[in-house]
C-alpha cells in the first residue's frame, strides 16, 4: 500500500510540475532569443577582450523535472537561435553564458536560464511541445 501511494505521490508531482507552464508552444520549430549579456555578476562591464557565447539546451519536462540531464543542442555568440526539434514530447529551454578569455580558453558558465522558471529572466515562462500528426485515413470506400 504504501508503494503505490509513494508512486501515485511521484506521478502527481511530475504532473504538477509539467503543468506549471500555462503557456506551451506547439511547434516543430521555434526561434527563441535572449538580450545579449554585456555585465559581469558584480555589475562590471565584460572586459573588452573576452568573448561571450551562450549555450542553449533542451530538457524533457516529462521524463527530466529536475533538469538532471539537459541536452546541449549548440553554443553560438548570437542572441537568438532556431531550434527543431525532433522527438515527441514536452521541452522546456535553458540558455546559459558563456564568458572565453583572449586566447579562447574557457574561464566559467552562468547558471542555465531556463524556459520555464517566472522572473526577469523568464517573464512570461513556456514550454516547447512537438508531436507528430497522425497520418490521414487511406482506402476510403
Amino acid at each position: 500500500m504504501k508503494k503505490v501511494f509513494l508512486i501515485t505521490v511521484i506521478i502527481l508531482c511530475v504532473a504538477i510540475n509539467a503543468g506549471a507552464v500555462d503557456n506551451w508552444k506547439e511547434t516543430d520549430q521555434v526561434t527563441i532569443a535572449w538580450d545579449a549579456v554585456v555585465q559581469l555578476e558584480n555589475g562590471d562591464p565584460i572586459p573588452s577582450d573576452n568573448t561571450i557565447k551562450y549555450k542553449i539546451y533542451l530538457v524533457n519536462a516529462i521524463a527530466d523535472v529536475e533538469k538532471a540531464n539537459p541536452v546541449l543542442i549548440t553554443e553560438t555568440d548570437q542572441t537568438s537561435q532556431v531550434i527543431t526539434m525532433t522527438t515527441e514530447g514536452k521541452y522546456f529551454v535553458g540558455v546559459s553564458t558563456v564568458r572565453y578569455d583572449s586566447t579562447g580558453e574557457l574561464i566559467n558558465e552562468s547558471a542555465v536560464n531556463w524556459s520555464d522558471v517566472n522572473g526577469e529572466a523568464t517573464p512570461v515562462p513556456f514550454g516547447l511541445m512537438h508531436y507528430f500528426q497522425a497520418k490521414a485515413p487511406i482506402n476510403l470506400r
